[in-house]
């Protein structure tokens, strides 16, 4: 485990020291000494009457109080599981009412949950199960088939609890039985805020997912910069699962001032026109794919959009023709893009819009991601020479901060950290005068499909197993509405030099992959690839080289 910095003291202002050009910038942050449980606990007590979600599907809403009350039960009912901390619970469900309900109950008794996604693939499931082996599952119905077997194809025992009706399995809705002991009932308390709280997957910089552990005190510290850049208002409207670190990161600063939050199952872009102005929403999360849908599908005529205050889209880059366009489309809002990880714990660059500067070089620097958030230590570097990059040189954009994450759940992660103990996001970026960062390109090898990671090795095992293909390295073919577009480059085996079928190779991988891993960049076929001294690969050449025509 690489440890974050501690007892660091820094410059209290954004600013980039001349010899190290390291930015940082200190604020005093709130949080619950008592773990991530006791935060929800306290502040849906808080805020009682409030409206806590809005069930767009179902034209509901549910207080704070509500939801308390099925979290609680919900906890007393697992308790009688023996789970322990070396225990994890997994929820595997779209947006609805009771999403977030089993994911609070685990962090009420202080076990690690971690999510999945209900339109993952089998082979997504069956490896991602087979990481974490829960002991419970909560799923919806639309996946029990798949569920089922991949626990059998991993060889995993686990209790499934099925969001829905069921003669098979346990039904969520016992879990929101009355219990004689709800009345007194009070979140575990966690031995240390720095203790792993929350498992999201995410690729990394290379290979297959891994799982990513989050502590208490990364969640509590992104909500507390979140709301104090008022980047969260009242009413947030997003799309994403709890599978997404956007997701579980709003709503944990959600919960804290009492927002509500706009639940929907599936994006639909000409209803999310409808949802801004039925709920008035003030702060609006989408996926670059989900920004240009909305553009696509035009603004509806007669619609009121006067609530929304922030418009932040990351995930990938959206060029800078969308932002313009969406600015004029919802006029009054700050629109923007940000930068973050999975293994930062959310965001690590966004503007501002409390702060008169930084809402300026919002609106006249479209492309840049922001400065750096509060107590998050940031620098760009020359991956050649490892030194620090000063403004307008381009490099590998670093962190080091106590949000940074635990480490990968039972795998090392010493290569995703320098010998400094900087983590290295494997992105290119750059920094202007300002302090305003601009994300270039990535080197690691990770592609994104609409936000989704795309691994090429994954791919690559694939294709190997083709009777055509000899050797093969999957790259991504940028393309501005959907991010990137895997693209096979094969050196094809001597039999097939002359003969081999392009859409048959293509047939073959879509037979075998999720429809996010499609060749959609299609296959280009070489003769040989440019190979370090030590027979490795150049893949950030070969790329170069392919997008370049040079090959």
């Amino acid at each position: 485990m690489v440890n974050v910095i501690e007892d660091l003291q820094f410059s209290t202002e954004y600013a980039a020291d001349e010899e190290n050009h390291i930015f940082y910038k200190h604020s005093d942050i709130d949080y619950e000494e008592r773990g991530l449980g006791y935060h929800f606990y306290k502040y849906m007590q808080q805020h009682s009457n409030l409206v806590a979600q809005y069930i767009a599907d179902k034209e509901q809403e549910d207080t704070y109080h509500q939801v308390l009350e099925r979290c609680i039960r919900t906890a007393l009912h697992l308790s009688s599981r023996n789970l322990t901390r070396d225990d994890i619970i997994v929820i595997c469900s779209t947006n609805n009412q009771f999403t977030v309900v089993p994911f609070i109950a685990s962090l009420f008794l202080n076990v690690p949950v971690a999510t999945l996604d209900p339109t993952l693939s089998c082979l997504d499931f069956d490896y991602l199960l087979k990481e974490v082996k829960p002991k419970v599952i909560f799923i919806i119905p639309e996946v029990v088939e798949m569920v089922e077997t991949s626990l059998q194809n991993a060889g995993i025992i686990t209790e499934i609890i099925l969001i829905g009706k069921s003669d098979v399995y346990t039904e969520f809705s016992s879990f929101l039985e009355p219990h004689p002991d709800e009345e007194t009932f009070e979140p575990k308390l966690v031995e240390n805020v720095f203790d792993t709280a929350v498992i999201l997957f995410s690729s990394g910089t290379t290979g297959l997912p891994k799982g990513i552990m989050i502590s208490h005190y990364a969640l509590m510290a992104q909500a507390a910069v979140t709301i104090l850049s008022n980047n969260i208002n009242k009413i947030y409207l997003s799309y994403a699962s709890l599978y997404w670190i956007t997701r579980v990161m709003f709503l944990v600063a959600t919960y804290q001032i009492g927002a509500a939050n706009v639940m929907v199952s599936k994006f639909d872009p000409q209803e999310c026109w409808l949802l801004l102005d039925k709920y008035k929403v003030t702060n609006l999360f989408l996926p670059p794919s989900g920004a240009i849908s909305l553009i696509k599908a035009g603004r509806p005529d007669n619609i009121d959009t006067s609530n929304l205050l922030t418009f932040v889209t990351g995930g990938a880059i959206l060029p800078q023709e969308y932002i313009l366009e969406l600015r004029d489309l919802l006029p009054g809002a700050f629109i923007y893009q940000a930068y973050g990880q999975t293994e930062i714990s959310g965001a690590g660059n966004w503007f501002d819009v409390n702060d008169v500067k930084q809402i300026l070089y919002l609106h006249n620097k479209p492309n840049s991601v922001g400065l750096p958030i509060p107590n998050v230590m940031c620098k760009v570097v020359n991956v050649d020479t490892e030194k620090t990059c000063g403004p307008n040189e381009q490099g590998e954009l670093r962190f080091k901060s106590k949000m940074i994450m635990n480490g990968f759940f039972n795998r090392d992660c010493s290569d995703s950290f320098d010998t400094n103990g900087w983590l290295k996001t494997g992105d290119v970026c750059y920094y202007d005068e300002d302090g305003c960062f601009y994300i270039v390109d990535r080197i690691k090898e990770m592609l994104k499909y609409k936000s989704w990671h795309v691994a090429p090795a994954m791919l690559e095992k694939i294709l190997v197993n083709h009777p055509a293909v000899s050797q093969v390295v999957v790259i991504g073919k940028p393309h501005d509405e959907d991010g990137d577009h895997p693209m096979a480059v094969i050196i094809p085996n001597e039999s097939y030099l002359e003969v081999i079928d392009e859409d048959d190779v293509i047939n073959f991988v879509e037979e075998r992959v999720p429809d996010r891993m499609k060749l959609r960049g299609g296959i280009k076929i070489v003769n040989s690839f440019p190979m370090t001294p030590s027979g490795k690969i150049k893949r950030v050449l070969l790329k170069k080289m392919i997008l370049n025509g040079e090959i």
